[in-house]
């Protein structure tokens, strides 16, 4: 039983870039919750940005991308269905991710329990892990729904081939004005769409610079900024160093 069942506490200070995390398959379900800080994280290909008062369950063998922590502080585990005292809960019945959001009195006693839940573990106490988890999947239902114009933005964003738009080609793919994307991106992620858009133009070209064979004025213009001199400073300004430098790293 002890293997069927993990939490770990997550403690993650700053901005932790994408291309550090690998992906990853698990045979059982994955959960997180945050307390604190925001995750985006792809999912069979879609992205899912997790916040304060949010918890998230992924069924079984989905492929799992972090994409970004940043100043995340909350608890991430797993568990197989056989580690349940009761495997009715209508949330094990869906083949998708959910994610859903507590509001302020149930995020902070969701918090307590995760914590609780980290010292059972230590003491083997599984009894009390059983329990635990029915509690939270009794909370859990199927059907909440996700703001569909900033989930759709950032899928956009991430896709990679498409960070070189601007703000009014993605508002115009979305059929919404570009203040409209802007007011709900940033009401949704704490974020604005030129941000989001930054940190994508950003990891493409990180990962284009670690092809060699692949120029940097290319590179340029590949994500979106064919002024090289541009491009170079914007890299320099949000890495500390130049796309140069990067590259001989």
């Amino acid at each position: 039983m002890k293997h069927s069942f993990s939490i770990h506490e997550l403690k993650i200070e700053g901005y932790t870039e994408p291309l550090d995390i690998s992906e990853y398959i698990l045979d059982r379900y994955v959960y997180a919750f945050l307390s604190e800080g925001e995750a985006l994280t792809g999912i069979d290909g879609l992205n899912y940005l997790i916040g304060p008062g949010q918890f998230i369950i992924v069924p079984e063998s989905k492929r799992i991308l972090i994409k970004h922590y940043n100043n995340c502080y909350g608890f991430i585990g797993s568990f197989s269905i056989s580690f349940l005292k009761d495997a009715s809960y209508s949330i094990l019945r869906t083949s998708k991710p959910h994610l859903q959001s507590f509001w302020f009195d149930d995020a902070v006693f969701l918090g307590h329990l995760f914590k609780r839940m980290l010292t059972a573990m230590e003491d083997k106490d599984y009894t009390f892990l059983q329990s635990a988890m029915d509690m939270i999947l009794c909370q859990v239902r199927p059907g909440g729904k996700v703001a569909a114009i900033p989930e759709k933005f950032l899928q956009l964003v991430f896709e990679g081939r498409n960070a070189q738009f601007s703000v009014s080609e993605y508002a115009a793919q979305l059929n919404v004005t570009p203040n409209y994307l802007n007011k709900t991106v940033k009401q949704h992620t704490h974020r604005t769409a030129i941000d989001w858009i930054e940190i994508a133009r950003l990891n493409m070209a990180k990962a284009l610079l670690k092809d060699p064979t692949v120029p940097i004025g290319e590179i340029a213009g590949r994500v979106g900024v064919p002024d090289q001199s541009y491009f170079a400073r914007f890299f320099k300004k949000k890495t500390g160093v130049t796309p140069s430098e990067f590259r001989n790293q």
